[in-house]
């Protein structure tokens, strides 16, 4: 079965500006059974790349910050989402720190081959 590993984050606070430069990366690999199946059948799948803000408690539910534009996968490999934003997109805290982590998804497009992966970068705190 696919699979997604060594999910990263990074942000760069952009000097003189109110961006941040925001990349993440995850590892996609694809079994020869699946390779096959997209390279004689069509098979396609989708990676999505969302930020959220990682709360609990009196912050209620993780928040959506940002969704990066989907990516189609035809082999396994590192995909890269990177984006320049405000660093208001990434302030989800009323107060503190803010803690963000991208949460990646890995999804069959075909019904007949039904297949939805997850995973999350580690979270990281700062106060943007």
């Amino acid at each position: 079965m696919a699979s997604l590993s060594q999910p990263h984050l990074s942000i760069k606070l952009l000097s003189g500006t109110s961006n941040a430069e925001v990349t993440a990366t995850v590892n996609v690999s694809l079994t020869q059974f699946e390779l096959n199946l997209v390279k004689n059948l069509g098979l396609k799948f989708k990676l999505r790349c969302q930020l959220r803000g990682a709360d609990s408690g009196f912050n209620g539910a993780d928040d959506d910050l940002f969704t990066y534009t989907g990516k189609s996968i035809l082999a396994g490999g590192t995909s890269t989402f990177k984006a320049t934003m405000s660093r208001n997109t990434l302030d989800e805290d009323w107060v503190g720190d803010d803690e963000v982590y991208a949460r990646f998804t890995l999804q069959s497009a075909e019904p007949i081959f039904p297949l939805v992966l997850t995973t999350d970068s580690p979270i990281i705190t700062g106060s943007f």
